[in-house]
């Protein structure tokens, strides 16, 4: 979607929300992005792609206000009201009617561009930021409720049970039967988990590229600000956690010891209920098998589409690593002292 230039993008900022500075194209999966350099770090002009709909924007818009009311040293992006006081405008590009917002630009780099760059004991300090920073965010929506939250979405936990028909697609045999009774077991468990899990708005996406970290001023870095809500959707609580220790684990070699320093600093900022915690394991491995199956489903839409899969090897080793290890190793420090 490439509707608008950035001087048509400069104009804009200006005439809706007074921001005058030059507009730089960013890259974006599907909406158009621009970042205006403007007075401190500047903006980012979003322009939605046209399949996303107002409340669905409105959804993240209205997030990132009530994490920045209750959770400012998050970082999050700042939603910016335009001159007409509302934070989404429908305007015409195109001949056609586009919604349009704009957003503080978050500066910093991505947790998967700084974590191989640091020394051991460097990343242990960004792990525990990365899980006080996911506490933080879980706290912060906690009593956030919005409509848009509750659609099906292909990324929510409680949906993989429409993808186990992808699993006899998994090429490798002896794979295929690792995500199958990953991906059953944890189907299997949905409805009671359902009945007993905390469920809540989460923010659904704390990856490697989405979590943005910065100097910590003694050398090293911390997780500074989450960006990209537009995964957005009500689940367990407990999953944005495992989410973040998903994408983390596997920049090591260690994988149980990154974990066990996220989930330390995720307790000290947001208590889980023990029966939350004892579910940590399978939760990543369902959180696994989800991206496995997701790519293995789009790269049988688009097989000539080489990069379908390029995430894909540290999601298969860590899962073949994890499937080995004791379901309690990552939160036995934790289980009789850090919860509800």
């Amino acid at each position: 979607m490439d509707m608008l230039t950035p001087v048509e993008a400069s104009r804009l900022a200006a005439r809706h929300w007074g921001i005058e500075g030059e507009a730089r194209a960013l890259p974006s999966y599907a909406d158009q992005n621009f970042r205006i350099r403007a007075d401190g770090d500047g903006y980012v002009l979003k322009v939605a792609h046209p399949s996303w709909s107002a409340a669905e924007i409105e959804l993240e818009n209205l997030a990132m206000m009530e994490l920045a009311r209750r959770e400012p040293s998050l970082g999050c992006p700042r939603v910016q009201f335009a001159s007409n006081g509302e934070h989404l405008l429908a305007l015409p590009i195109e001949g056609q009617a586009c919604l349009v917002r704009m957003l503080s630009y978050v500066p910093g780099t991505t947790y998967a561009e700084a974590i191989n760059s640091l020394q051991p004991h460097q990343c242990r300090v960004l792990h525990r930021s990365l899980g006080q920073a996911v506490g933080r965010l879980t706290r912060g929506l906690q009593d956030f409720r919005h409509p848009a939250a509750e659609r099906a979405h292909d990324w929510n936990l409680m949906s993989l049970p429409r993808l186990l028909d992808e699993v006899p697609h998994v090429e490798d045999a002896a794979f295929r039967d690792i995500v199958r009774e990953h991906a059953t077991r944890f189907c299997a468990a949905l409805p009671a988990w359902r009945a007993t899990l905390p469920v809540s708005v989460l923010h659904n996406d704390a990856n490697d590229l989405n979590v943005i970290v910065d100097d910590d001023g003694a050398g090293g870095k911390r997780v500074s600000a989450v960006i990209d809500f537009g995964d957005m959707c009500t689940s367990f609580r407990l999953a944005d956690l495992a989410i973040a220790c998903t994408y983390a684990m596997q920049h090591e070699s260690d994988p149980v010891a990154c974990a066990q320093a996220i989930v330390g600093g995720y307790l000290a900022e947001q208590p889980l209920q023990r029966s939350e915690l004892e579910q940590l394991h399978a939760f990543i491995l369902a959180r696994l098998c989800h991206s496995i199956l997701m790519a293995t489903r789009s790269h049988r839409e688009q097989p000539d589409n080489p990069f379908v899969l390029v995430s894909q090897q540290g999601v298969r080793g860590l899962l073949r690593q994890l499937a080995d290890v004791a379901p309690d190793a990552i939160v036995r420090p934790y289980l009789e002292s850090s919860h509800d």
